[in-house]
């Protein structure tokens, strides 16, 4: 690609590509080949009565070839990062340029390949570029917060307990024991992502359904019927065993 450039004295004061110059002051960055480039147009258009000491284009050099091997470590370096990322639970947050609307995707990264410059994740069967990270989930974090906001959205969506009544104490009794099982079926881990008042939230609830007849336990949901069955049967097994003893008496004599 031409290089054209205004020489004051043998310096550059200007390069033509007003273009050039303006991505260059945006980006506030220059390549190798840009630097090449000037270099190559600094020495053509410099004044041959004074030229450029060489162990300046030298030094130049040398320091344009430091930076060239910390920019590779740190490709280097975000490569590695990229692959570490395979199989774990990312978030990528893209914002679209044109409407500014932000939208999210959430899934495990599959693989991660290089486009030119840009290093991408693929997630969900579609292609992220590693800049759209937004969030890496610890699997046991994600399935724990998921679990605790479905089951506080279930827990949210209950009756008031003072709204409990004859009318709707069968659905509500049935469902305070679905949420009783899961909540007694989490880990003490999960647990720790629901409301610290959720015990006692759910003793309101169990009290509530009692006065009903309604015991929730870790048994499953006992209903009126089913309790005076459980006592009635307790009785007969309780008499049963007192006709035995006294059968027992009078088979001994006593």
């Amino acid at each position: 690609m031409a290089v054209s450039a205004l020489i004051n004295d043998g310096k550059i004061t200007n390069l033509g590509n007003e273009e050039t110059v303006s991505k260059k002051k945006s980006n506030d960055t220059v390549d190798k080949e840009q630097f090449l480039q000037l270099l190559v147009a600094q020495m053509k258009y410099q004044d041959p009565l004074e030229p450029t000491d060489n162990t300046q284009y030298v030094s130049q050099l040398a320091q344009f070839s430091e930076l060239e091997q910390m920019q590779n470590v740190a490709k280097t370096s975000e490569m590695t990062r990229a692959n570490s990322l395979v199989g774990e639970l990312v978030t990528i947050s893209k914002t679209d340029a044109t409407t500014g609307a932000v939208t999210e995707e959430t899934g495990k990264v599959d693989y991660v390949l290089q486009q030119g410059k840009n290093i991408m994740l693929s997630v969900n069967d579609n292609l992220f570029s590693l800049d759209d990270l937004d969030q890496v989930w610890d699997a046991n974090y994600a399935d724990a917060t998921a679990l605790a906001n479905e089951w506080k959205t279930s827990f949210d969506s209950l009756p008031a307990v003072n709204d409990i009544t004859a009318q709707n104490v069968n659905t509500a009794a049935e469902f305070v024991q679905k949420l009783y099982d899961t909540y007694n079926d989490m880990t003490v881990y999960q647990k720790t992502f629901l409301p610290s008042d959720i015990d006692t939230s759910i003793k309101e609830y169990i009290d509530m359904l009692a006065k009903y007849g309604y015991q929730v336990t870790t048994e499953g949901l006992q209903k009126p019927e089913a309790v005076t069955e459980a006592a009635a049967s307790a009785v007969e097994e309780e008499a049963d065993e007192t006709q035995e003893t006294v059968q027992a008496a009078e088979e001994a004599g006593l």
